[in-house]
């Protein structure tokens, strides 16, 4: 049977979170068709040119294993803390989750995860690739067309 404290308490959970939705809706209610609200803004300065900017998966790689590694430091600070107490099952624990998740790092180490250099040679090799095409094109004397020159440019920034 649920105590009726949960119950209190579950009820003033919705009451303040839906206080808190109308309190913001009409204490700033929503303005449409101004044209600040449809640019992008950052510090102050006016954005040119184009947003479509493609980023290097590596960046996004590296923040998930400093994520996973400080969790996993969470972990065992936590269990520093009760290490005597916990015993040695808890320690045989600690030992097969450090020893996982080493596993993982190895096998992220072995796919090229930490390897920025490789994907940049990667890159070494497209331009090459768009070399090759262009020399070919003058070596036979032929305008590329509009097809093979777009053809190009998606290799250029696909890839």
């Amino acid at each position: 049977m649920t105590s009726i404290s949960l119950i209190v308490y579950t009820l003033a959970v919705i009451a303040i979170t839906i206080t808190m939705v109308v309190l913001s809706r009409l204490l700033n209610p929503a303005q449409k068709n101004k044209r600040t609200n449809t640019l992008p803004f950052e510090s102050g300065i006016v954005p040119t040119g184009s947003t479509d900017i493609r980023w290097n998966i590596n960046y996004y790689l590296v923040a998930i294993l400093f994520v996973l590694f400080d969790i996993e430091a969470v972990f065992l600070y936590i269990w520093t803390t009760v290490v005597v107490d916990a015993g040695w099952p808890a320690f045989f624990a600690v030992g097969f989750f450090i020893a996982s998740l080493l596993l993982a790092l190895a096998y992220q180490w072995r796919m090229g995860v930490l390897e920025w250099g490789k994907r940049q040679q990667d890159n070494t090799d497209r331009d090459a690739i768009v070399a090759a095409r262009q020399q070919t094109y003058q070596l036979t004397d032929q305008t590329p067309s509009t097809q093979s020159a777009t053809a190009d440019d998606s290799i250029k920034g696909g890839l």
